[in-house]
C-alpha cells in the first residue's frame, strides 16, 4: 500500500503536470485569451508588486520655419505614467485521510489525482474567462483583474450638436468618458486640450491631449443612427461602424480594432440583420477562426463574434495590439501543495493565479451599450 507521503506526492505531481500540459488549452478555449496568446501578448515571470507604462498624452510642438528663423529649444513633458498592481485568484481542494485509505492502489491514486487536477483547472479557467470583462475599480473588486469594464464608465453623453457634456440624451450617439484606469483619468479634456473643429467629438477633431486616454462608448439606442427603431437590432451595423472607425484616431496598425465581442442575444440580432446581406466569413490567418472558433463573421474586415461571459446588452471592440496579460509566474495557473493539516486529517491543494490585464491606451477600445 502506498504511504501517506507517496499518496500526497502523487497528487501534487499530477496537479503540477496537468496544469503545465493544459496551459495552451486554457488560452485557446476563450476568444480574448486565444487572441492574446496567439499574438504574443502574454508575458510571464514578471516581477514587482505591479507594472507601469508610459502613455503619450501630447505631441512635441511643431513650428513653421523658413530655414533662417531662430529656433527655440525646450524640454516638453509628453508622457503620463500608468500603473496597475498584480491581482490574483485561488481555488482549493482537499483530500481526507479516509479518502486516501479508500484509494490504496497506484492506479486509484492516479485517477483521484487526475480528477482533482481537472476540477481545479476547469473551475479556474471558467472563472478567469468572466474576469476579462469585469470592472476592477468597483468596491469589492480590489483583488480582481482590471477587465474591460475598468475603462468604460461614463457621465452622461456627448452633445451631438456641439460636443459638450450633458445628461444622457437619446439624440447623442456617444457616452461622455468618466473613468479612472491605472491611475489616469479617461475624461475628455481632463488634462488639457479642446476640440479644434466645429461639431461634436469624436466626429470633430481635437487636440491630442483632449482625448489621448478616452475610449469610445457608442450609444446604440440613439436616434442618431436613424434605424426603424432605436435598438441594437435595427442599428447594430451603423453603431459598429461608428465605434470601429472612431477608435482608430491615430491610424496606426496597433490602434485598430481586431475583434468585436457581443452578448449572445446581440450576436443573434446582428446575424439576423446580416441575413439581407452577403455574409463574409473571416479568413484571417491569425484571426479567431485560426484558433478553432467557428461562430465568427466579418463586417468591414473586422471579426464579430460572441462569448458567454459578455454581459447582456453589451458589446466590446477590442484592440489586441493595445492589450497584454502580465503574469508573475512562469505559467498562468500554478499548482500548490500538498499541505497536510493534522487537525482536519487532510491534504490540501490549491491552484493560484497572479496577473492582470493591461490596456495600453483606452482610446483604442470601444463599448456598445444602450444609454438611458
Amino acid at each position: 500500500m502506498a504511504s501517506s507521503t507517496d499518496w500526497a506526492r502523487t497528487i501534487g505531481t499530477t496537479l503540477v503536470t496537468h496544469l503545465k500540459e493544459e496551459e495552451q488549452t486554457t488560452f485557446r478555449k476563450f476568444k480574448v485569451f486565444a487572441a492574446l496568446e496567439g499574438s504574443g501578448r502574454v508575458a510571464m515571470n514578471q516581477g514587482g508588486r505591479g507594472f507601469d507604462w508610459q502613455v503619450r498624452w501630447r505631441n512635441q510642438p511643431v513650428t513653421s520655419n523658413n530655414g533662417e528663423s531662430p529656433r527655440v529649444f525646450a524640454r516638453h513633458n509628453l508622457w503620463q505614467r500608468a500603473y496597475l498592481p498584480y491581482r490574483g485568484y485561488t481555488v482549493t481542494d482537499q483530500v481526507t485521510k479516509r479518502e486516501m485509505l479508500e484509494n490504496r492502489g497506484a492506479q486509484a491514486l492516479i485517477d483521484v489525482a487526475g480528477k482533482m487536477a481537472s476540477r481545479l483547472q476547469e473551475s479556474m479557467q471558467e472563472h478567469l474567462s468572466k474576469e476579462v470583462y469585469i470592472d476592477g475599480n468597483l468596491a469589492g473588486n480590489e483583488n480582481r483583474w482590471h477587465g474591460l469594464e475598468s475603462i468604460f464608465a461614463i457621465n452622461g453623453t456627448v452633445n451631438v450638436a456641439d460636443g459638450t457634456q450633458r445628461a444622457a440624451n437619446a439624440a447623442d450617439p456617444f457616452g461622455f468618458p468618466a473613468d479612472e484606469y491605472a491611475g489616469l483619468n479617461t475624461g475628455l479634456g481632463h488634462y488639457a486640450g479642446s476640440q479644434i473643429e466645429t461639431g461634436s467629438w469624436p466626429n470633430a477633431s481635437a487636440d491630442p491631449e483632449y482625448d489621448f486616454y478616452s475610449p469610445i462608448v457608442v450609444n446604440y439606442s440613439s436616434t442618431y443612427f436613424g434605424g426603424a427603431t432605436a435598438t441594437w437590432k435595427d442599428q447594430c451595423i451603423e453603431a459598429i461602424r461608428e465605434g470601429v472607425h472612431h477608435a482608430k484616431r491615430n491610424d496606426t496598425r496597433e490602434s485598430q480594432i481586431d475583434m468585436i465581442l457581443v452578448s449572445r442575444k446581440m450576436y443573434i440580432d446582428f446575424l439576423n440583420r446580416l441575413d439581407s446581406r452577403e455574409r463574409a466569413i473571416v479568413s484571417k490567418t491569425n484571426g479567431l477562426r485560426s484558433y478553432g472558433f467557428g461562430d465568427v463573421v466579418e463586417l468591414d474586415g473586422i471579426e464579430v463574434s460572441t462569448e458567454y461571459a459578455v454581459p447582456a446588452g453589451t458589446g466590446y471592440g477590442i484592440s489586441i495590439g493595445n492589450m497584454e496579460m502580465k503574469c508573475m509566474e512562469g505559467q498562468l495557473m500554478v499548482g500548490e501543495g500538498p499541505f497536510y493539516n493534522e487537525e482536519l486529517q487532510s491534504h490540501r491543494f490549491a491552484v493560484s493565479v497572479l496577473a492582470n490585464i493591461k490596456m495600453k491606451s483606452p482610446r483604442n477600445f470601444v463599448k456598445f451599450q444602450a444609454i438611458a
